[in-house]
């Protein structure tokens, strides 16, 4: 019994010793609180207040800052007192030991100071944003007030400058004027919402009228000195170059001109009513028209003494490729009785003579105009550049003609050189085959022959015409030096292998009788050599069998003709006459 009671004191005093503890935690919070409560710049904010209070305000921005004040007042007449009575209430009963209320209390103390902070720190940027605003709209008073000025005093001091638009400009200043003076007083009244939506739109106008003070002088000095002067340059030039017999491209220049100056009238027109984006344009238009007036009389001038030098020059040119023509017409008519022209020459040749006629025409019509002072001197100039380069075209494709129809008679020589070589070379095969005294050839060896002699007939009987074809006999010579090419080679293959068929033949007689192959085979390659002339045949079935019966019989006895042909090959070759 004793143990329970001294256990039940020992929990008293540690309950008790805990409650002693949390009670001064509570009262240490609650001080912490206390001293932040009284660490906000309630005072300095009631200063703040108080000046904006002061401001003379209206419209939107004055209901902003009576909610303002509102808001200020019931933060320092009912939070911050209730948030100093929670603080105090809390503390007591927490020195009472009733530390459950105690901490209740705290905790709504803890949610009021963060609501009076927050609030604190919402007068506060409100105050801030209104002197900002405040300082902002007193600040484009003053700089609006300086550009205004300044606008005026240019007016006044360089309204020579703004020719028509004076007037224009000055009715803009003035309203301009009016917008700031209303700008001014709503500034002035304390009403900063209004003042910005004027601010917008009375910068907007102060910048296009300070735009325009600088676009206009420009304008006007084309308009009142710049295009009168040209104009009045352009009408003396074009009558003076009239007068010294300057035609121009353009027939109405003279009334193009004159009409210049209205122009002029409808861009003041435009100025006046401050239309500057339509004098701009008209402007560049106006400006370009001037500059091709002149650049149209500058080409002309320069023109004219290229066309007067160009005349002598033309003239020979003109005449030389005429008589060049004429020489190689009668050239070409000339060959044309002994060779036949395959390219057009002569119809080639004809047009030179109507383009040359044509080109004469022109020339003769635009020297008559300026004799008589009609000419246009640039499309004069641009037509002597057309004429000189067909002149030289054409004198270029004269060369061309003459080069290929010079050397027919030369080519016709060397054509008849050319078959005199082949029949020689024809004449020379048939003796080597008949000097074999070979019993007869092959039917496709005659045939291919035939088709080499017929070839020479044909080109002997058209060199033999009145009138060559010198293209076609040049084809000719061409096919016929392959052709006979290649019958060489078919008869040097024909000597070769009757002359070694005959000598394996003989060289065969020593085995017949030993051996019964080289007997038949014999008997074969005779056959074949006497009966149908097929000399390659007779020398591969006798050097087929010999092999077998005495190997490298046949390699021997080629090596041994071929080295007892050469010089044979050698006294035949120089007996050909060169080509």
């Amino acid at each position: 019994m004793f143990r329970i009671l001294i256990g039940v004191i020992i929990l008293a005093i540690v309950i008790y010793a805990g409650i002693l503890i949390y009670q001064q935690y509570l009262i240490r919070r609650l001080k912490g609180l206390n001293q932040k409560r009284e660490e906000l710049t309630i005072d300095e904010l009631n200063d703040s207040v108080d000046q904006v209070r002061a401001m003379s305000l209206t419209g939107k921005t004055l209901e902003e800052v009576k909610q303002l004040t509102t808001d200020f007042g019931d933060l320092k007449e009912n939070r911050l007192p209730r948030l100093e009575e929670q603080v105090n209430d809390a503390i007591n009963s927490a020195k009472q030991y009733r530390v459950l209320t105690a901490q209740q209390g705290a905790k709504k103390a803890a949610a009021s100071l963060e609501v009076a902070q927050q609030a604190i720190e919402q007068v506060q940027n409100q105050i801030s944003e209104l002197k900002k605003i405040d300082a902002q709209h007193k600040q484009a008073v003053k700089t609006l007030e300086s550009q205004y000025q300044s606008l005026r005093k240019t007016l006044l001091a360089k309204n020579f400058m703004y020719g028509d638009a004076i007037d224009g400009l000055e009715t803009q200043l003035g309203k301009l004027e009016d917008d700031n003076d209303h700008f001014r007083e709503v500034t002035s009244k304390g009403d900063h919402e209004e003042a910005a939506k004027l601010l917008e739109q009375l910068q907007s106008d102060t910048d296009h009228l300070t735009e325009m003070l600088k676009s206009i002088p420009p304008l006007v000095t084309n308009l009142e000195t710049e295009f009168p002067t040209q104009i009045k340059e352009l009408t003396k030039g074009e009558s003076e170059l009239t007068q010294q017999g300057y035609q121009f491209p353009v027939a109405d220049l003279k009334d193009q001109i004159a009409a210049l100056p209205a122009e002029i009238k409808k861009s003041k027109a435009l100025l006046a009513k401050l239309d500057v984006s339509a004098v701009q344009q008209a402007d560049t238009a106006l400006s370009t028209k001037i500059d091709r007036f002149y650049d149209l009389m500058q080409k002309e001038m320069v023109a004219k003494p290229k066309v007067v030098k160009n005349l002598d020059y033309l003239a020979k040119f003109i005449s030389h490729a005429q008589n060049q023509n004429s020489v190689l017409m009668k050239e070409l008519e000339r060959l044309n009785h002994n060779y036949t022209l395959d390219h057009q020459e002569l119809e080639t040749t004809r047009e030179f003579t109507e383009q040359l006629r044509n080109i004469e025409t022109a020339y003769q019509k635009d020297v008559e105009n300026i004799h008589s002072n009609d000419a246009v001197y640039t499309e004069v100039e641009a037509r002597q550049t057309r004429q000189i380069h067909d002149l030289t075209q054409i004198e270029k494709q004269q060369q061309e003609i003459n080069d290929s129809v010079a050397g027919l008679a030369k080519e016709e020589e060397q054509a008849n050189q050319n078959l005199q070589q082949f029949e020689f070379k024809l004449h020379s095969i048939r003796r080597e085959v008949e000097n074999l005294n070979l019993p007869g050839v092959a039917k496709s060896y005659l045939d291919y022959y035939q088709v080499v002699s017929d070839e020479i007939d044909k080109l002997t009987d058209d060199m033999n015409q009145v009138q060559i074809n010198m293209e076609e006999i040049t084809k000719q010579l061409i096919m016929i030096q392959s052709d006979l090419d290649i019958l060489t080679e078919k008869t040097n293959d024909l000597i070769d292998s009757a002359q070694l068929a005959e000598q394996l033949i003989q060289y065969a007689n020593r085995y017949r009788m030993t051996h019964e192959e080289v007997a038949t085979a014999s008997q074969e390659a005779q056959h074949l050599f006497d009966e149908d002339y097929d000399y390659a045949k007779s020398l591969e079935t006798i050097a087929t069998v010999l092999d077998e019966v005495e190997p490298g019989s046949y390699k021997r006895l080629e090596d041994r003709y071929y080295q007892s042909k050469k010089p044979v090959a050698d006294e035949d070759d120089s007996e050909v006459p060169a080509k």
